[in-house]
């Protein structure tokens, strides 16, 4: 399947100190979140190798949340899994962004490509993307053809 991914500019290299890591979100439609123009690209995933958010455990990741979030494990993994959320512990915005990101490194340990989820737009796939920018596909924008 083709997934999308919009940026206010084009993407040069990805590393691991993004606001998500190295997790990039994508549509199953184009969309974009800035104004004026964008770069659009599309990359090619295979279904199975996306996990729904439901599914992910991983018992690092589920410490390393319960730590810096400064809850119980099991609530670490009712936020990771999206049974819960980080703003019924306290949590901001941007924790919930870096909850999303470590949705992302879960799936990768995991085995998997990417994560499904969803977010204020709806469906969203979270895609650990470092050393990977060869497998996105200008779409439009900058220099598309």
């Amino acid at each position: 399947m083709n997934i999308y991914h919009s940026s206010p500019e084009t993407i040069k290299k990805i590393d691991k100190y993004g606001a998500f890591d190295d997790c990039l979100f994508f549509s199953s439609s184009v969309y974009s979140m800035s104004v004026g123009e964008v770069v659009v690209y599309s990359l090619e995933i295979d279904e199975e190798k996306i996990i729904h958010v439901s599914d992910l455990h991983n018992d690092d990741v589920i410490e390393n949340i319960s730590s810096v979030l400064d809850v119980s494990d099991e609530e670490a993994e009712r936020i990771l899994d999206s049974r819960d959320s980080v703003f019924n512990h306290g949590g901001s915005a941007e924790d919930d962004w870096w909850i999303q990101a470590k949705q992302g490194e879960c799936a990768k340990l995991m085995g998997y490509e990417a994560c499904e989820s969803r977010d204020e737009q709806g469906v969203v796939y979270i895609v650990p993307m470092f050393d990977r920018e060869s497998d996105l596909i200008l779409v439009s924008g900058e220099d598309a053809q």
